[in-house]
């Protein structure tokens, strides 16, 4: 997997290792690190830049290569073929979520633990509520990357697998050395009640600070974002239906309804729909970009050589006429240069096309929306759905989606089996490129059917000719849905020397 790269040079410090013993290279000791508020809030900004991170870059459009959008050009030089293919082993391409996830949650640890052994006497209420809020990011950090693991390298949640393994669950950082002192994996029941436990407290401790548009912090409404996300891969409807409903029915976050709102979103970053929307500047902080090669448009030559292109489900199937998000995410007819020659009347999305305050118009570069409003419309729908016997309020749901995305929208009415696969295509249709596809593929439980008829000649045949040897499906069943432990983290922790996934 490509390496995230932040002009934070000072990140270095903290991205060394999975080694759950090791501290921040030139870091102080604990009981010296953190003696004042300002020290806490100081540590805290470096969760945000774990956050940044490991929400921009290869740790998004990896999953969206592997998953059934996009086939490679004949040009694409194996640039993630890996991942295209499911060719992955216990050495790559996933080995830096886990020791980046676990570097997040030690860090977390860390803050958590010396907040508690600072001396608070004569703090007053401004200056606690200062320290609340460092413990608060602290406990959704550890949130949220526990359930980043969980997505990767467990099974999804549900009765028959609530016994298998889970995660590592990390409460203390380990100074010691003491290998002994690992933990091993606990269950997937119990590894999900952890990351429910850290959200919680995270609520009850961002409680005080009020959700805006944009925010580039987190807030209490981000807080429930991540809990209905979170209800909704547990199964608990009630619990995402009144978190969902909470953040839409309030109406702080109103959703694009014209191409140049859309624009202005995803280009300019005007953070409307983005309950956060992480800062970013063009030289201390830039993240990566999420477009892997997705349009490759060279202005100079005034030549498009993508290495990625949606198949034709996506450009000919998936939207409806009118429908914004394609009209604003999508470049139609356009002709696409390979080694052989050119092709005609393709459609590529360009659905990241760049900030020019963040970097070049080529570089695809634009602030990080981790929480959008939209997707709380859609676990609503889906968490109605699955509740049963409330097809109306899900449909509900996805009415008031559809009538902004939609000029000429007309309302649905469906139940069963027609009304999930209406939420599933609209997942897809408001997700792509932001790394859902493949985890709403695994909890869904229905597998990958082939990657069907790709656009033209510029592509990649798979199973053809000029194709590379991949199964035409990927069953659900298949043991490349849970991703594999990497051999050195085996290697370097006894207790999970025998709990790599099956499989590997």
């Amino acid at each position: 997997m490509k390496k995230i790269i932040l002009s934070l040079a000072v990140l270095a410090l903290f991205f060394t290792s999975c080694n759950l013993d090791e501290q921040p290279q030139g870091v102080i000791p604990k009981d010296n690190s953190i003696a004042t508020v300002e020290d806490a809030e100081g540590w805290m900004n470096y969760e945000y830049v774990y956050l940044r991170a490991y929400t921009a870059g290869a740790y998004i459009y990896t999953t969206e290569i592997a998953s059934d959008f996009f086939n490679p050009s004949l040009d694409y030089g194996n640039r993630e073929g890996s991942e295209y293919r499911w060719d992955w082993n216990s050495g790559a391409p996933f080995v830096d979520i886990w020791g980046g996830a676990y570097s997040a949650i030690n860090h977390a640890c860390y803050v958590i633990e010396s907040v508690d052994l600072m001396d608070k006497s004569g703090l007053d209420a401004d200056q606690m509520k200062r320290l609340n809020k460092v413990l608060g990011v602290a406990h959704f950090t550890k949130a949220f990357f526990g359930l980043k693991l969980l997505e990767y390298y467990a099974p999804v949640y549900n009765a028959a697998n609530k016994d298998k393994f889970g995660i590592m669950l990390v409460d203390l950082h380990r100074p010691s050395g003491d290998i002994t002192s690992y933990p091993g994996r606990s269950t997937v029941e119990q590894s999900y009640n952890w990351v429910l436990n850290e959200a919680n407290q995270a609520e009850s401790l961002l409680g005080p600070f009020p959700g805006v548009v944009g925010s580039e912090e987190l807030t209490i409404d981000a807080i429930r974002a991540f809990k209905a996300r979170l209800a909704l891969y547990m199964g608990n409807w009630d619990e995402a239906i009144t978190l969902s409903t909470s953040l839409v029915d309030a109406g702080k976050y109103p959703l694009c309804e014209t191409q140049e709102e859309m624009t202005a979103l995803w280009q300019n970053d005007s953070g409307q729909e983005c309950i956060v929307q992480l800062w970013a500047d063009g030289s201390t902080s830039t993240p990566s970009s999420l477009d892997p090669g997705y349009l490759g448009y060279n202005p100079s030559s005034d030549q498009y050589r993508p290495d990625w292109i949606v198949n034709r489900w996506v450009a000919s199937g998936l939207y409806s006429s009118g429908d914004l998000r394609f009209s604003t995410w999508f470049k139609t007819g356009r002709k696409v240069t390979v080694s052989i020659g050119t092709a005609s009347g393709m459609t590529l999305m360009d659905k990241f096309p760049g900030n020019s305050t963040l970097g070049s118009a080529t570089a695809h570069v634009q602030k990080i929306k981790p929480f959008r409003i939209a997707e709380q419309y859609l676990i609503a729908a889906e968490a109605f759905a699955k509740k049963g016997g409330a097809d109306a309020a899900a449909c509900s749901y996805l009415n008031k989606l559809g009538a902004k995305r939609i000029p000429s929208f007309h309302d649905v009415d469906l139940t069963g089996t027609a009304l999930m696969d209406y939420i599933k295509e609209e997942r897809a249709k408001e997700f792509i490129g932001e790394g859902f596809r493949w985890f709403d593929l695994k909890r869904w439980g229905e597998g990958m059917a082939t990657r069907p008829d790709p656009q033209l000649a510029a592509i990649i045949h798979t199973g053809g000719s000029n194709g590379p040897a991949l199964k035409l499906s990927i069953a659900p069943t298949d043991h490349r849905w849970v991703a594999p432990i990497p051999v050195d983290e085996l290697a370097a922790n006894p207790q999970i020397r025998d709990q790599q996934n099956p499989g590997y």
